[in-house]
């Protein structure tokens, strides 16, 4: 049974959301990647986390700041479809977790204030 397994604070994910996104009220978003309104946060599915990581475990759901990742990459592990990809997320870039994965995020247009208020 191969299965990877992290160091120290580092964490692993998978299901980057980099793709077409569909919002609950109907809106496609289109992939941004690499264009300025590609700018935000991502949601990324927690495979594994070191041991010093105490405030995420896996199969949670966390959200990264833009550019806060690795560049994906392919490994051999028993949990991963061969086509799957992983990637290390910084914990210092994690801005939010959550149990099951968000529909979408509301981004602002201001740098550094990621998240809309809403009543």
């Amino acid at each position: 049974m191969a299965r990877i397994k992290p160091l120290n604070d580092n964490i692993l994910c998978t299901d980057g959301d980099f793709g077409e996104q569909v919002t609950s009220a109907g809106i496609i978003v289109q992939k941004t990647i690499g264009k300025e309104e590609g700018v935000v946060p991502r949601w990324f599915k927690v495979l594994e986390v070191g041991p010093d990581i105490d405030w995420l475990e896996q199969g949670k759901w966390v959200l990264v700041a833009y550019g806060r990742w690795t560049e994906g990459f392919k490994i051999k592990d028993d949990r991963l479809a061969p086509d799957e990809k992983i990637w290390k997320v910084e914990p210092a870039g994690c801005l939010a977790t959550a149990d099951e994965k968000p529909d979408t995020i509301n981004v602002k247009d201001v740098a550094g204030d990621v998240f809309k208020k809403t009543r």
